[in-house]
């Protein structure tokens, strides 16, 4: 059977992200090597890292460390054999099954680098030999057969030499040598805490030498601690890391075969980490990382040991095995133990931080803060302002969500009531009261007042000023609608069309104070502006999808103006609209059919000459005198004449019941007594 070395690559997924994996599996097969070698307890390995020609920063004006290039990874462990050298050969190799190995980490070297240069002595036969061969994409191994001969020394000595760093993974690999350190120890962490870690030694010709034990006695053994649990009957232990450097963030491995396989930043489950932790006892700080592992771990991890096949869609214990959610949540809460009287520091320290910023810049979420405490949890801790400031908008919103979907829930349950005998009266009110929030309460409050004080508004625009005319046309326009907007680029709250009728508050398309060739859904060649008076301009929508079924228009005559027949006007706007092309306002075309109606609402002081112009267009008097309707056939247009006194008159009848409810309220009324 051939293997087809290229198309099994490319099956292969390397991120960036873990642009150095490739050395690791180097190192850890030198660990393994020496394991299985005389030298078990005097191994050593050294790591010698080759970069790119220093460069020349001329800003800076000094030289800067160049990128890797290379890494030579050199062990004195038992070397490739004739067993390890044909294991090497055959794909998928089970010949390590019992390390965990998997038979295809070495392809992970030509995932980043060009090629891979082999040098072994080994001992085999009661003699020393020497084995030399390339590793590459193209060719494969290269002489093919490797053969071995006689060597020259008699000591075991590997070396490994990654070439040809790909830029791809080449950019994103910190240029430190400390930094690189770090990451093998993070990555072999297992190794290290077990004791069966040989010596790692790490140079590059340009920094001081590191050795990775060392480092690791010196830095990070100390802080280290580890809890076990169980999931399942299935054992898992996890080791707790507090390092003052090194990392840039909280972490969570999951390992197998005692390496790091899988990783989570825990500010995503564990808000108060998102920056580094800075007790008062230890000024430098640390971000603290965890490693987990277990033998069912081991036993799910990927052929290239780059992620884990779990049995299931990651979200819970299975019966055949257990989900990675289960094994995070488990391990949050050790992990959540081990740092709680850290996290009981910073929780207190951005209390404060939250309680402030409200107090002195945004008191409008302290409404927010007192309702639903646990909004202080969600938080991240050490956020600037402005991004604190988002933060509480995001748990407004989601507060808003939550109302809305309590909403639906209960007109379902109601929708679902049979008959008045499944569920009284008295029953689903109080079902509904108890889901009516504070906040609910305060925004229907707000809503009433403002309206409240837009009639009042717009009460005092209409009277006539101490110089006996009316105030400015601007000032009346902008209450009902801004001026030269469209429903486009104006807010709900600024529109106040339910002074006219509810129902114009809700519609497709909207202009206020625009030419009749400047609106989108009508393809007009007009400038004509319709003189309305208070808003210089009508303005129209349609309730319902194309074709249209109703098209409103609104005129408005400025009060004692009655210099044009704005019954005729309107005629003249639904003639425009019905004539030519029409186009919605995302340009597209739409119909208006015979069986489109329009509504034309024409608001003006009833003078004579109104009067006159109404009973010539065949409008009947309303029962109170104050407007006229009628009907025109031959247009299929409904027109409702209305005063500017039963305008306001009606407005105010149809919110009176809400602001006696609000503002004169009546003890012996209310079933729910607030609590004081």
């Amino acid at each position: 059977m051939q293997f087809d070395l290229k198309g099994h690559l490319n099956s292969i997924n390397l991120t960036v992200s873990k642009a150095l994996w490739p050395l690791f599996e180097a190192v850890v097969n030198s660990i393994q090597s020496i394991e299985d070698s005389p030298n078990k307890s005097r191994g050593k390995i050294t790591i010698q890292a080759e970069r790119e020609p220093y460069v020349q920063n001329k800003l800076a004006q000094k030289e800067v460390l160049g990128r890797f290039e290379s890494f030579a990874i050199t062990d004195n462990g038992i070397g490739f054999n004739e067993d390890n050298f044909n294991s090497f050969q055959t794909a998928c190799s089970t010949y390590k099954i019992q390390k965990g190995c998997k038979g295809l980490g070495r392809f992970l070297w030509l995932k980043a680098f060009d090629s891979v240069e082999v040098i072994s002595t080994f001992y085999e036969d009661n003699s020393f030999y020497k084995r030399e061969f390339n590793f590459t994409a193209e060719e494969g191994i290269t002489p093919e057969n490797g053969n071995k001969e006689a060597a020259d020394t008699t000591e075991y000595q590997t070396t490994v030499k990654l070439n040809g760093f790909l830029s791809k993974y080449r950019n994103e690999t910190p240029v430190e040598l400390e930094v690189i350190a770090k990451r093998i120890i993070e990555h072999c962490l297992p190794f290290f805490v077990s004791n069966q870690c040989p010596e790692i030694i790490l140079s590059d010709n340009y920094s001081p030498t590191i050795n990775l034990n060392q480092y690791f006695n010196a830095n990070v053994k100390d802080s280290l601690h580890q809890d076990h649990f169980k999931i399942k009957d299935m054992d898992f232990v996890i080791y707790h890391l507090r390092l003052p450097e090194g990392a840039d963030a909280h972490k969570l491995h999951l390992c197998a075969n005692m390496q790091e396989v899988e990783s989570f930043e825990l500010k995503k489950f564990i808000p108060d980490l998102h920056r580094k932790i800075i007790p008062i006892d230890e000024p430098t700080g640390f971000f603290y990382i965890g490693y987990v592992s277990g033998q069912y771990l081991d036993s799910i991890v990927n052929p290239t040991r780059t992620g884990f096949v779990f049995d299931e869609t990651d979200n819970q214990i299975t019966i055949s095995g257990t989900g990675k959610d289960t094994i995070v949540s488990s391990a949050l809460e050790y992990i959540q133990a081990y740092l709680s009287d850290y996290l009981e520091d910073v929780k207190k320290k951005k209390r404060e931080q939250i309680d402030n910023f409200v107090a002195y810049n945004k008191p409008t979420y302290r409404y927010l803060l007192h309702t639903k405490p646990d909004v202080y949890d969600a938080i991240p801790a050490g956020l600037r302002n402005d991004d604190l400031e988002l933060e509480l908008h995001k748990q407004v919103q989601a507060w808003e969500t939550d109302i809305l979907k309590q909403g639906k829930k209960l007109e379902q349950a109601a929708k679902d009531a049979v008959s008045i005998s499944d569920v009284s009266y008295q029953e689903m009110f109080n079902t509904y009261w108890s889901n009516v929030t504070e906040l609910s309460k305060t925004c229907l409050a707000e809503y009433v007042t403002r309206r409240k004080a837009i009639l009042t508004m717009l009460e005092d625009a209409l009277e006539i000023q101490d110089d006996g005319k009316f105030k400015k046309e601007d000032g009346i326009h902008s209450i009902i609608c801004p001026m030269r907007h469209t429903s486009d680029d104006v807010s709900f709250e600024e529109m106040n069309l339910w002074i006219v009728d509810e129902r114009l508050a809700y519609h497709k398309y909207l202009a206020s104070d625009k030419t009749l060739k400047s609106m989108p859904v009508i393809n007009s060649d007009r400038t004509k502006e319709p003189d309305i008076a208070i808003f210089d301009h009508a303005f129209a929508y349609s309730d319902s999808d194309e074709p249209f079924s109703t098209i409103t228009i609104v005129e408005f005559k400025k009060p004692d103006n009655d210099s044009k027949n704005p019954v005729n006007q309107v005629g003249e706007y639904v003639d425009l609209i019905r004539g030519g092309n029409k186009k919605k306002a995302n340009g597209q075309s739409f119909s208006v059919n015979e069986g489109t109606m329009f509504r034309c609402y024409i608001i003006c002081d009833l003078t004579d000459k109104m009067r006159t112009h109404c009973l010539n267009s065949s409008l009947i008097p309303t029962p109170d005198n104050a407007g006229y309707t009628g009907y025109n056939q031959f247009r299929h247009e409904y027109i409702e004449v209305i005063s500017y006194n039963k305008l306001l008159a009606d407005a105010k009848k149809r919110n009176q019941i809400l602001f006696d409810k609000l503002f004169a309220p009546k003890p012996n009324e209310i079933i729910h007594i607030p609590e004081e």
